[in-house]
């Protein structure tokens, strides 16, 4: 096919027309793309160069130098809105008063009188982080645990455990003891395991480390099996990421624990991010977000104190940490886990502080009439809905047992 130069082509808003810089090379999808335009957001009209009315163009797909007759694509945004009021090319950097930088991290301001909206980036050194999440650890702990209890953490050695053991430890004033424990089993957990007691240690925190076996035992794994937990699952899940797995041990364990030194609190380092993820899974699945910051199973109390702390954020703390725990990692394929991902980190970005007020939104209709946690005896734990026949089936089969032998 012959090219043909490239039209020019233009966003029209109501707010006027803005010209986007292309490359007769790349698609109109890729140009979208660079310049941040959700592609389903415009209507895409071909402005024909021998003249004529423009007509609308399915043309996604077409490179630029292909359009045929063409003097201009005028890309109608589908709403009478301003696309680029949020856009991060122009925002004020606010520098940090330590040179020691650990991350940064976008802000907005929005002004709603003059319909405005400011970026700023702010750089941040580990100890303008720790000072964050300390905060927020406090705000949601003095909320959710009464004074003078005892936390059950689970801890991973990883970021978000250790910027979470900072942030408690910085409660003495309030009273709570905090009993940290981190699970065995699988590669990346006990890879953490040195991180963790390092850590620990110079809190003066003494760290409950609970093996292999020990974990096996809390879903009844016959004890002379020596199959390694993450095989079982991947045996009879394969494709699904273990972390479902590990979430379920990590809250059992934790229970077990918080009922041998008498106290219903228990908590986990769910981050922002984590939390949405979470939430957004649930709605589009047709349920109720479940309840957090704090989630009542039975008669223990699962609490989320890094709730309100991005990931980005939560890294700059102890980024050596954090560094060791990524290089820890094993490849996630569930296609559900990347995209909700994917999705949440996409807003974060482009829309500065809008997870923020998400995520309280989603936690206000979680926290109201919440939903309840049922014992199911044959499985030994605590579930929201039945477990249907066939999954409970292949779940007793991961494990080993027979409906009859739990």
């Amino acid at each position: 096919m012959d090219s043909h130069p490239a039209p020019t082509i233009s966003i029209v808003t109501a707010h006027g027309r803005q010209v986007l810089a292309g490359d007769g090379n790349e698609r109109l999808v890729d140009l979208l793309n660079r310049h941040r335009v959700p592609w389903s957001a415009v209507a895409a009209y071909v402005v024909p160069r021998s003249g004529g009315e423009p007509r609308l163009s399915p043309s996604l797909d077409t490179r630029l130098e292909e359009f045929e007759d063409a003097a201009e694509i005028l890309l109608y945004f589908n709403r009478n809105v301003n696309p680029f009021l949020f856009a991060l090319d122009d925002f004020k950097t606010i520098e940090s008063a330590d040179p020691s930088l650990g991350t940064e991290y976008f802000y907005q301001r929005l002004d709603n009188e003059s319909g405005t909206a400011e970026a700023f980036l702010k750089k941040l050194s580990p100890d303008e982080c720790k000072e964050i999440i300390a905060d927020r650890v406090a705000e949601t702990v003095r909320a959710a645990v009464p004074e003078g209890s005892t936390l059950v953490v689970g801890v991973s050695g990883g970021g978000d455990s250790n910027a979470m053991l900072l942030g408690l430890s910085r409660l003495a004033d309030y009273g709570v003891a905090i009993d940290p424990v981190i699970l065995k089993g699988i590669p990346d957990w006990d890879a953490g395991v040195p991180r963790a007691q390092a850590l620990c240690e110079s809190y003066g925190l003494d760290l409950t480390v609970i093996d292999e076996n020990e974990v096996k035992d809390l879903l009844g794994i016959p004890v002379d099996d020596p199959t390694p937990l993450i095989d079982r699952f991947e045996r009879e899940f394969a494709g699904d990421d273990f972390e479902f797995m590990g979430t379920l041990l990590i809250r059992l364990a934790l229970t077990k624990r918080a009922k041998d030194v008498g106290t219903s609190y228990i908590a986990t380092g769910l981050n922002l991010e984590d939390v949405v993820c979470e939430a957004m899974f649930r709605v589009s699945s047709g349920m109720k977000p479940a309840p957090f910051p704090a989630r009542e199973i039975g008669e223990t109390t699962l609490v989320f104190p890094l709730w309100m702390c991005p990931k980005r954020i939560i890294d700059g703390c102890f980024p050596k940490y954090s560094l060791d725990n990524y290089d820890a990692r094993y490849p996630c394929f569930s296609l559900g886990r990347n995209m909700y991902y994917s999705v949440v980190y996409a807003m974060q970005s482009q829309f500065p502080g809008f997870l923020e007020q998400l995520t309280r939104g989603l936690s206000k209709m979680s926290m109201t009439d919440p939903i309840t946690y049922t014992l199911d005896e044959q499985l030994g734990f605590y579930t929201e809905r039945a477990v249907p026949f066939p999954l409970r089936r292949r779940f007793q089969k991961m494990l080993g047992l027979t409906p009859a032998g739990r």
